[in-house]
């Protein structure tokens, strides 16, 4: 399933974009990095594309890096069978305030987890990132997930063509990109595929409840394709559509989710396609980046594969804002905004017994300040509130009863956390012996709930308390 990423980027690429296309559709997205091929591609080390060495919040030359297909450069470090490919390493320990039974998050052939101190190989990842051919380059991240999950998973994919050209005095890049996941294409980090924090512990307590999109990147195997346009580096414009396997697709590739609501309440199959659209405006002025913007995606879904009773109508709306300011060489600030409203009319996840209603809505806002020392330690604030409808049956799955401490009693989604992270990449500017080789990042992350699933205490009506989900969660990234 691999063979491709073997072909040398110019004498055989376009045979390996066309198996990669065949598999987009087969697996689902996690995170994603900066990647070292990148900058031995480029020559430039990961700090000219990124805000913080190891990605991926990009510079404005990391922007135009993407828009323009990953294509830009040739000093090529290694020999071109080699040059587009980097491996990551990705391990963690997560303590939360209050055990839980052993094997709450995960239990397989492998082992399980326990009720506390999880120590979690979290993936690794092989990458094959860079030009393809002229202008066509590729973003690939192989997954391979020893404790957690599928074992392995193309996590995510972007294959695209840019071009630019002249239009009435008004300088335009354009493309279009082929992905397995909607947002994969943005740059924004208030968009799902690039959201801070970067990575989140696969061994903790989740909230009953997710935004649709953050849902169908996690269990319903899209795959798309969208076409694009920057003018004057001030108006991007993107439109586009995703789809999803069929249940006998998914179950014969041994990726179908098994009617599980562990992806989230909302997943399932998307009947026909889903247009998505992405505009935002842009503005730099001396040490000052502005961006407001908006996304979304409308389409109609099949409660987990369920086919028999109709279909569910789902749109989400998000608006999105970003503020950067350079004080000096060393110090970055930055400021994100977003909110999302998911319209969600459910009768056929009501006529199948998922969920109460047949009709909710879910808010969610998020607020997060950032400040950069040297592209090096990295200090972030964040907020994230959500709200909506309360739907027994939705947000503890179909038996009727309350879930022990991923359940609601009440039946309400609204959750409120607070975020602090201290990121230090150490490498990744040019200065070491190592770039553009190695790259390294340290997080130590920590959340604390005052409300959890619509309560502050015995949310579960089992006398759990939402400060009993506070997490500890330390994780280092290694690429090389």
């Amino acid at each position: 399933m691999i063979n491709f990423v073997f072909i040398k980027p110019r004498s055989g690429g376009v045979i390996g974009l066309l198996v990669v296309v065949s598999l987009l559709a087969l697996f689902t997205p996690q995170g994603a990095w900066a990647t070292t091929a990148f900058a031995r591609q480029t020559g430039e080390p990961c700090a000219a594309c990124h805000m913080q060495g190891y990605g991926p919040w990009l510079t404005q030359y990391g922007q135009k890096f993407k828009l323009d297909g990953y294509v830009a450069g040739h000093a090529s470090k290694l020999p071109d069978a080699l040059n587009p490919f980097a491996l990551e390493l990705v391990g963690s320990v997560t303590n939360t305030q209050q055990n839980v039974p052993g094997a709450a998050y995960y239990s397989n052939n492998k082992g399980e987890s326990s009720a506390n101190n999880n120590v979690v190989n979290d993936w690794d990842a092989l990458y094959y990132t860079g030009r393809v051919w002229d202008k066509v380059g590729a973003y690939l991240q192989l997954n391979f997930s020893p404790q957690v999950g599928r074992s392995i998973s193309l996590a995510m994919a972007d294959i695209r063509y840019a071009d630019h050209l002249t239009f009435d005095g008004n300088n335009v890049t354009y493309g279009i990109t082929a992905n397995n996941s909607p947002t994969m294409s943005d740059f924004w980090m208030t968009s799902y595929a690039w959201m801070y924090p970067y990575t989140t512990s696969s061994a903790t307590v989740k909230s009953a409840a997710q935004p649709w999109l953050m849902a169908l990147m996690g269990g319903a195997n899209t795959a798309g394709s969208t076409a694009y346009a920057m003018i004057n580096n001030h108006i991007y414009l993107e439109a586009g559509g995703y789809t999803s396997q069929s249940q006998q697709m998914a179950q014969g590739l041994g990726v179908w989710n098994g009617g599980s609501q562990g992806q989230g309440p909302q997943s399932g199959l998307i009947n026909g396609g889903a247009p998505y659209w992405r505009v935002f405006l842009q503005h730099s002025t001396g040490p000052h980046t502005m961006m407001i913007g908006t996304y979304g995606l409308q389409a109609n879904v099949s409660p987990l594969y369920n086919q028999l009773n109709g279909t569910n109508s789902y749109v989400e709306y998000n608006v999105d804002a970003n503020y950067s300011f350079m004080l000096d060489d060393d110090n970055m600030f930055m400021a994100m905004f977003k909110y999302t409203r998911d319209n969600m009319s459910m009768s056929a996840s009501q006529a199948a017994g998922y969920s109460s209603n047949s009709s909710n809505h879910l808010n969610s806002t998020m607020l997060m300040g950032m400040w950069t020392y040297k592209q090096t330690y990295n200090l972030t604030f964040g907020w994230n509130y959500m709200s909506g409808s309360a739907d027994m049956m939705l947000y503890n799955g179909n038996g009727g009863g309350v879930n022990p401490i991923t359940g609601t009693a009440n039946g309400s989604p609204n959750t409120n956390s607070f975020l602090v992270e201290l990121d230090y990449i150490p490498f990744g500017k040019g200065t070491f012996v190592s770039d553009p080789y190695v790259n390294l990042r340290l997080s130590l992350q920590y959340w604390a709930y005052t409300q959890f699933n619509g309560s502050s205490n015995n949310y579960d009506g089992n006398g759990r308390s939402a400060e009993a989900n506070n997490t500890l969660y330390f994780v280092g990234n290694l690429m090389f």
